[in-house]
């Protein structure tokens, strides 16, 4: 059977509830459409990007009629940057779509039938939790370099970022010296689309329950210029105990690499249920420290 949409189409459709990966599922005569920024409730005029056999892909241009618990998002940034998804959705109806999602998964993937899960547990902290973010470096307009996130939707585009609402004060401060730093060495960033420039990412790690830091600045290959300017800026927060660099040689955009020490400690600490971890810059640590020792817990 033909799919009942076409590319480039414009439609009123109404959101039934949030796939994985927080794109709205909507139904047109049986047929799946996944409508980014749309949100379960909502009667959206959306445009069709994508028609494939099995469904659709579309993104709403206006909400018609709001169906969902809107919340005014706090970040001067939303919904233009790609770091976040629901800022605009009240908290408890992200639980009960995350609890809809695992619920679906386990019937219709898993195959399970019957079962009564029990209730989505709350984060302690909605906003300020995430121990690790990685940022891109970018040019603005007129030159001066930026750091932030990729735009919803583009890969070829970096938002500047002012204030991140996912990360603490402390990582806030550490990414806007590193831009500072950036600025004043005139060190020019890399350009994903031309595959030239030289500043690619800042990764930024905390221990929260230990009050240490860790960076690591990603370049692409080319001798760093201003190292010790970077380690005395980033000196300025006792909480930073150890500088990386790392190359990326590669036109992929990755930042779990081979390090170079600048200064510091190879690796910082964080304490997680009363037993104490080094944390090296690619090490895997859950993001949120405060849900993960909820989690380990209740495993």
């Amino acid at each position: 059977m033909a799919a009942p949409v076409r590319k480039e189409q414009e439609l009123e459709l109404r959101v039934d509830s949030l796939a994985y990966g927080g794109r709205g599922v909507a139904r047109l005569n049986g047929f799946v459409v996944f409508v980014n920024r749309a949100l379960p409730g909502d009667v959206v005029r959306a445009r069709i990007t994508k028609v494939k056999r099995s469904h659709a892909e579309a993104v709403a241009l206006e909400v018609v009629e709001p169906g969902a618990p809107r919340v005014e998002a706090p970040c001067v940034h939303y919904p233009a940057c790609g770091g976040c998804r629901f800022q605009d959705l009240a908290y408890e109806a992200q639980l009960d779509a995350k609890a809809q999602q695992v619920a679906d998964a386990l019937s219709r993937i898993g195959g399970f039938s019957g079962l009564e899960l029990e209730p989505a547990v709350p984060a302690a902290s909605i906003f300020h939790y995430r121990n690790k973010l990685e940022y891109s470096f970018t040019t603005l307009e007129g030159g001066e370099v930026g750091l932030g996130f990729h735009r919803a939707g583009r890969w070829d585009e970096v938002l500047n970022v002012e204030r991140c609402w996912l990360t603490t004060d402390l990582g806030n401060g550490i990414r806007e010296v590193a831009k500072a730093w950036a600025r004043a060495q005139g060190l020019p960033a890399y350009d994903q689309e031309k595959q030239e420039g030289y500043l690619r990412h800042l990764v930024v790690r905390e221990g929260r329950n230990t009050g240490q830091a860790l960076v690591v600045l990603v370049t692409a290959p080319g001798d760093l210029a201003g190292a010790e300017e970077l380690v005395q800026a980033l000196q300025a927060f006792p909480e930073v105990r150890s500088v990386h660099w790392a190359v990326n040689d590669s036109p992929a955009e990755v930042t779990n690499l081979p390090t170079d020490l600048l200064w510091g400690e190879e690796a910082i600490e964080e304490e997680l249920l009363g037993l104490r971890y080094r944390v090296r810059p690619g090490a895997f640590l859950q993001t949120n420290t405060e849900m993960c020792e909820v989690l380990y817990s209740l495993a």
